[in-house]
């Protein structure tokens, strides 16, 4: 079972949007407790990983050692790769 830490630029997005919309995130994002990779893909040329969700996206670390997932930053899909 994977620990999720969520960073504060992931934080105050989620502040920004929707309530209905945070809360979907939310909801996939703790879904990534148990198998974290069956959501997660591979960004290229990082060591980091992305999450989609509906028209947003998460960038996401994953340190396997420690067991923990942390989010670093969610947004549009158009612009969180900028």
């Amino acid at each position: 079972m994977y620990s999720i830490k969520i960073e504060e630029n992931a934080e105050k997005f989620l502040k920004k949007i929707s309530k209905k919309d945070s809360e979907i995130i939310l909801r996939k994002i703790y879904s990534l407790k148990e198998n974290p990779f069956r959501y997660l893909k591979r960004l290229k040329g990082h060591k980091l990983w992305r999450l989609r969700i509906l028209k947003y996206r998460a960038i996401v670390d994953v340190v396997i050692s420690k067991n923990k997932i942390i989010v670093l930053r969610i947004g549009y899909r158009k612009n969180i790769y900028d």
